[in-house]
């Protein structure tokens, strides 16, 4: 029990500074030797079990319930390890390909001539509409009729939703333009609906991008544009129906 006990902790040890790796169970590996440098038999995963722990027989009795503890001992820990880098690797891709779609999207927009936003270069985007904040959205108080105003909001949301990168860059521009286009919803009556204008998790107001400040909260600020935008959608394309039919 002490020498699995043994084996267990040197295994996490040099887990820490490397990982464990798979041996093949062949002679010529030198897994088997004791004298070998190169192969760690507390590491490496032998496919010759009885190399796991340091033997070149098969054993009996106590050793062989032991070799068959420390090979499910090393598999555990190895699947683990793997697992823990697949998802590592998962998250990084995640991470790549929304900073691929914020970059295609921002060189997009700089093609059309809008204003460079990169905080880097020193530079801000710049608008004379007090309406616009940032690159790629429209002044939706322009629209005329409410329907096409809420065209417009669904429009912007979705640049914002894309600059954004899921709320992982909450920049001053896109809070600005979230409580502007929110502010611009609120106001249009449709139907005496009313839009939900606080996060639920700290209560912040979502008509003031001063306190927009949290992830989770500017998240939750628009899902409450977004259903309410949907809310005064539907119920203006129920009426247009109802009229058509009248």
């Amino acid at each position: 029990m002490k020498k699995i006990k043994k084996i267990f902790v040197v295994m996490f040890v040099c887990l820490g500074m490397g990982g464990v790796f798979m041996a093949s169970g062949f002679a010529d590996t030198g897994c088997e030797s004791e004298t070998n440098d190169r192969i760690v038999p507390e590491l490496a995963l032998c496919s010759t079990h009885v190399y796991n722990i340091g033997g070149t027989k098969n054993p009996s009795g106590a050793d062989k319930q032991l070799m068959k503890d420390v090979v499910a001992l090393k598999t555990t820990v190895m699947t683990q390890q793997m697992n823990k880098q697949y998802e590592y690797l998962e998250a990084m891709i995640r991470r790549f390909k929304v900073q691929l779609e914020k970059a295609v999207l921002t060189t997009g927009l700089e093609a059309k001539g809008a204003a460079s936003s990169n905080s880097s270069s020193g530079t801000t985007f710049k608008s004379n509409d007090r309406n616009i904040f940032m690159a790629g959205v429209k002044n939706c108080n322009n629209e005329l009729l409410p329907m096409d105003v809420m065209t417009c909001l669904n429009n912007n949301m979705n640049t914002i939703s894309n600059m954004s990168g899921n709320a992982d860059n909450i920049s001053l521009e896109l809070r600005k333009q979230l409580e502007n286009d929110f502010n611009l919803l609120n106001n249009t009556t449709v139907n005496s609906i009313k839009c939900t204008v606080t996060s639920k998790t700290n209560n912040v107001d979502c008509l003031d991008y001063k306190k927009i400040t949290k992830k989770k909260d500017f998240q939750e600020c628009f899902d409450n544009m977004r259903i309410c935008l949907r809310d005064k959608s539907y119920a203006l394309s129920q009426a247009a129906r109802q009229q058509k039919k009248e």
